[in-house]
């Protein structure tokens, strides 16, 4: 019987290898997630140890908190004195200790704006300490070290990517003005191929609190036993390892990656579903169009056992296949899915590619696992074949199928138009596609799944996007908005004596309250409800009062004259009564805090002296030509690249189900495929009957398309459905039910050019056949 299995296999190869297909895509899918995400992650794992491993201990002020670093969390922590770097310095068993600056600095390129996307490491490195290079994980690959003020060091990818080169002069952008430096050298970040997105300028440590304002430093990082440390550095610090103090924020960068992980793996979930339904689908055909050849096995002698080994064994086979060209595909796959990242804009540090043997066994464990669990109704049913079906003409029994009875009646439905339009040959498309609701199904199916997955996310999306849009219309009332030129990072104080006229900015910092951290925004009360409006439930704004928003104010029971205490890392306290509370979207995309204060109180308890942005009544591009790290917006601008990350989210999983959908065409092709065998006669009669080789292309196409159609429309009305719960689950952050009409056209639209594209080889093949042994055919 394996003999005679393998045997038959090769005898089919067409169909051997749309079956194979199927299952590749899905393989390749689970291969590349792995294969992508563990060389990010291999990169993160090299640059922390590259970061870290050099130093014993880090020395930092003693703070209340260990502040985070979020969209709305923007804690600073103080500096250390510079006396204390001697005292330890002092310690018994230092051998090296060197004062720390890690900020950020954008490096100018030549078109005057800042290269990358960031984060944009800022590092004060003290090279003329002996044995401090052991304490950075910077290497110099040409040149030398800054050692004095108006130097720099930058990243290789940086220098590169600008074609920057040792003694150069370029502009560096930190505090206050750009400033021009003279590139003494260019370093590698540890060993990683590329940084991502991010660039790195080092500076000299001592030229670099200039810059950046630093009465003290970040920390001390020290080489030496941890345990001797403590007491030299005095009572208002605290000693941490490397890791734990995480100054350039790797611990955010490897969860991100298991994120991206966690969804790639989703998509390939997807795919390896609608290849199974592919696979499902075309064995349940081949056992159907092969009851002679089964019959003729039991005849012979051969078991019902035995034959559900040999639909098994067939399965196992395509299953081993498919799975070791889809680890193949796989790796070009991750370096398109990477090259992808890329192109939107949300490029990750990355090294050479990474294949674990992990990621080997578990794609081959899945595409063999799915193709066999597939194949076991097939193989089922092929044991119920009589050994006397071999002595009759062979029946081939429709295959029972989901919704069979509202399959039949859409595909009436949809194939009206074909039957209007494609004559003789759509009307019979359409009857085909009647003829055997389950099988069209089940086709359909495969379809339906990544259509409805598209459908749902664009759906919500959608929604997300028009929300915070119109939130931010409502709320920001300035003509213009002055922010960094990432978007992101806080940009000095100078920026908004700059401007000119009448501004207002937001600062932003962390502060413990109730327990936890929350985003704290400064505002100046006299000017901010000028640019900016809250939708307030109660009370308003007041210079010694804080405003919360409602959310925040029920978790916590707050109203208007509620007292409420905020800490600062530095230890600092501020007590304050709640003089209003505002309506703001949970999910913000503006990047608010929960709690608003004076500038004056934040100044006072806040380390932070930067603003997250500036409202203006004008545009201040002319005024800001010296600081080409930020940007003047309208207020237009301002909300397109505030919601900018929907779009590119929206785009990534777009091309991610646009791959589950390419599984399902192939679905479609083998399944036309099949059935010309199976109508191998029916076709032969039609020619005889006077049908040319173009109508039964055209027969072949309609059907094609009437198949993707039905697939499209279960799969659109089952998204609709799924976007609908997520609404009603998700509501409260900000999520609203809005029907995309245009896209979803657009998916049906694609659907039916995707069935006409599925149906060239099968429709090309139909032709073809002889119409002498196609009436002959048994």
């Amino acid at each position: 019987m394996i003999r005679v299995t393998w045997k038959g296999l090769v005898a089919r190869p067409i169909r051997t290898a749309l079956t194979t297909l199927a299952i590749v895509v899905g393989v390749a899918f689970v291969c590349a997630a792995y294969t992508l995400t563990d060389t990010m992650s291999g990169a993160a794992d090299t640059l922390t140890h590259a970061a870290y491993d050099g130093t014993d201990a880090v020395v930092v002020t003693k703070t209340t908190f260990k502040g985070s670093q979020t969209s709305d969390i923007r804690a600073q922590a103080p500096t250390i004195p510079a006396s204390t770097l001697e005292r330890v310095r002092g310690a018994r068993g230092v051998t090296t200790a060197v004062g720390d600056i890690t900020d950020t600095a954008q490096v100018i390129g030549a078109e005057g704006k800042p290269v990358g996307t960031g984060p944009y490491f800022g590092v004060g490195f003290d090279a003329r300490t002996p044995g401090a290079e052991r304490l950075t994980p910077f290497r110099l690959d040409t040149g030398r070290w800054a050692t004095g003020p108006g130097e720099v060091v930058i990243d290789r990818a940086t220098a590169e990517d600008q074609d920057y080169a040792v003694g150069d002069r370029i502009k560096v952008a930190a505090r206050g003005e750009a400033q021009t430096f003279t590139l003494t050298g260019i370093a590698n970040f540890a060993g990683v191929k590329s940084l991502g997105k991010a660039s790195a300028a080092v500076f000299d440590l001592e030229a670099a609190r200039t810059l950046f304002a630093k009465d003290g430093y970040d920390r001390i990082l020290v080489a030496g036993r941890r345990a001797d440390i403590a007491g030299a550095a005095g009572a208002g610090t605290e000693v941490r390892t490397a890791a734990e103090d995480d100054r350039f924020s790797f611990d955010s960068l490897e969860t991100l990656v298991n994120i991206l992980r966690t969804i790639l793996l989703a998509f390939a979930a997807v795919a390896v579903l609608v290849g199974s339904f592919t696979i499902f689908n075309s064995l349940s055909i081949t056992v159907a169009q092969r009851t002679k050849e089964f019959g003729l096995l039991r005849m012979v002698g051969a078991t019902r056992r035995q034959v559900r080994a040999a639909v098994l064994l067939e399965a196992l086979t395509v299953g081993l296949l498919a799975s070791v060209l889809g680890i193949g595909v796989g790796l070009g796959l991750a370096e398109g899915l990477n090259a992808l990242f890329t192109a939107v804009g949300a490029e990750l540090p990355t090294d050479s590619m990474t294949l674990a043997t992990r990621t080997i066994v578990i794609s081959l464990a899945v595409g063999t696992l799915a193709t066999v669990l597939a194949a076991m109704i097939p193989a089922r049913r092929a044991t119920r074949i009589a050994p006397v079906a071999a002595l009759r003409a062979a029946t081939h029994a429709a295959t029972p199928g989901l919704f069979a009875r509202g399959v039949r009646a859409l595909a009436s439905l949809v194939g009206r138009p074909s039957a209007a339009v494609g004559g003789a040959a759509g009307a019979l498309a359409r009857r085909n596609a009647m003829r055997n609701p389950g099988r069209t199904a089940v086709t359909a199916l495969a379809l339906t799944i990544g259509v409805a997955l598209v459908t749902a996310v664009t759906v919500v999306a959608t929604g997300l996007e028009n929300e915070s849009r119109g939130a931010l219309d409502r709320r920001v009332q300035a003509t213009n908005v002055v922010t960094a030129a990432d978007g992101w990072s806080p940009i000095d104080p100078k920026v908004a004596t700059a401007i000119g006229g009448t501004s207002s900015s937001i600062r932003q910092d962390g502060a413990l309250v109730f327990g936890s951290q929350e985003g704290v925004n400064g505002v100046d009360p006299a000017t901010i409800g000028r640019f900016y409006r809250y939708d307030f439930t109660a009370g308003g704004i007041a210079a010694d009062g804080a405003i919360v928003d409602e959310g925040f104010a029920k978790e916590h029971q707050l109203r208007v004259g509620s007292l409420l205490s905020l800490t600062a890392m530095s230890g600092n306290t501020l007590e304050l009564t709640v003089s209003g509370i505002e309506r703001s979207p949970v999910l913000d995309v503006l990047g608010l805090g929960p709690i608003t204060i004076s500038h004056q109180a934040f100044d006072a308890t806040f380390e932070q002296v930067r603003n997250r942005l500036t409202f203006t009544d004008h545009d201040a591009t002319d005024a800001l030509a010296a600081f080409p790290n930020v940007q003047s917006q309208t207020k237009a601008e301002f909300i397109d690249g505030q919601t900018a990350w929907i779009g590119m989210i929206l785009a990534i999983l777009w091309v991610l189900l646009a791959l589950a959908v390419i599984v399902s065409l192939f679905g479609i092709v083998n399944t036309l495929v099949l059935s010309t065998f199976e109508r191998m006669r029916e076709l032969g009669t039609l020619r005889a009957l006077g049908f040319s080789r173009r109508q039964v292309r055209r027969m072949v196409r309609h059907e094609s398309v009437i198949t993707a159609l039905i697939g499209a429309t279960l799969g659109i009305a089952v998204g609709l459905v799924l976007a609908l719960v997520v609404v009603q689950l998700l509501g409260e952050y900000g999520l609203a039910f809005t029907f995309p009409a245009g896209s979803l056209i657009a998916v049906a639209v694609i659907a039916a050019l995707a069935g006409m594209i599925a149906a060239t080889l099968p429709a090309r093949r139909a032709s073809k056949i002889d119409v002498l042994k196609a009436l002959a055919y048994e």
